[in-house]
């Protein structure tokens, strides 16, 4: 009876102790689930720099051709700014395709004075130009394409699609050097919105370089723009995890007129020059 009941108790505490362990032995652990934002965002600030402009300027009906080299454009250069955004989304499925959205802002001032005309070598002309463009469209990006056997090497191409909002300044003030009658003030302002379509391919080489080669085209008779287009091949080097120099050359060319005889305003300007950037991908 005794070796029974010991036996008994043994088994109890055995089986209890047994049951503690299950209860109270070590968590399971888990892999932790990184957070990561199917967002990509693309700030930057570039510089287009013409070195030729050649057209036509119309204003209050006379028409003046240009045709201006790099030491002309500088000389009248008084202001220019330029920046870029971009917001792609992955979509759900992994093969590099997305949608997003893209915003572009361009503005630059020319200016000239021209004194010692006139009576007496006493008047003056002031000629005040600028052009400001601000883009915004979405943009859909398809399925990458491998071009190499590393997963580097790859083409993205995307097509966008939106509205342009066009400025331009074209005044002229002729101060002949006779009394306030004779001053002349001519031209002003124009602004309106136009459609916008475009497209790029990105030509990924290694993790370092790249290379796009984008184009536009707007106005498509809205507005009284015909047709404006550009087209770049830009050249990226990322020299941090984040941040990328981008150079190039790029070609713009607008078709704008507005009003008849002596009211006309006209700008049918083509500009192509060098292109410098950088930007910040988080």
């Amino acid at each position: 009876m005794k070796l029974g009941f010991a036996a008994v108790i043994c088994g109890s505490l055995s089986g209890g102790g047994h049951a503690a362990d299950l209860a109270g032995g070590e968590p399971p652990v888990y892999e932790p689930i990184e957070n990561v934002s199917p967002w990509t965002f693309e700030l930057g600030g570039y510089g287009f720099i013409p070195i030729s402009i050649d057209g036509t300027s119309t204003v209050d009906g006379g028409a003046v051709d240009l045709d201006l080299g790099p030491d002309e454009i500088f000389d009248l250069l008084q202001f220019a700014v330029s920046g870029r955004g971009e917001a792609w989304r992955r979509r759900d499925v992994n093969d590099g395709s997305a949608f997003g959205f893209v915003f572009d802002a361009q503005y630059v001032n020319l200016g000239l004075s021209n004194q010692g005309i006139g009576p007496a070598s006493a008047g003056t002309v002031k000629a005040d130009i600028r052009q400001g463009i601000i883009d915004a469209a979405v943009g859909y990006r398809f399925a990458s394409l491998s071009t190499g056997s590393s997963p580097h090497q790859r083409l993205e191409f995307d097509v966008t699609a939106g509205a342009r909002y066009n400025y331009i300044r074209q005044k002229i003030q002729v101060i002949p050097g006779l009394p306030a009658p004779f001053t002349q003030n001519l031209g002003g302002d124009r602004h309106w919105v136009s459609p916008l379509v475009g497209a790029r391919a990105n030509f990924v080489f290694n993790d370092r370089w790249n290379m796009v080669v984008r184009g536009d085209m707007s106005g498509f008779g809205v507005s009284g723009e015909d047709l404006s287009w550009s087209l770049s091949g830009i050249a990226g080097y990322k020299f941090t995890e984040k941040a990328t120099f981008r150079f190039g050359y790029r070609v713009y060319d607008i078709d704008y007129s507005e009003g008849q005889g002596a009211n006309e305003f006209g700008y049918d300007i083509t500009q192509h020059g060098p292109f410098l950037g950088l930007s910040y991908r988080f």
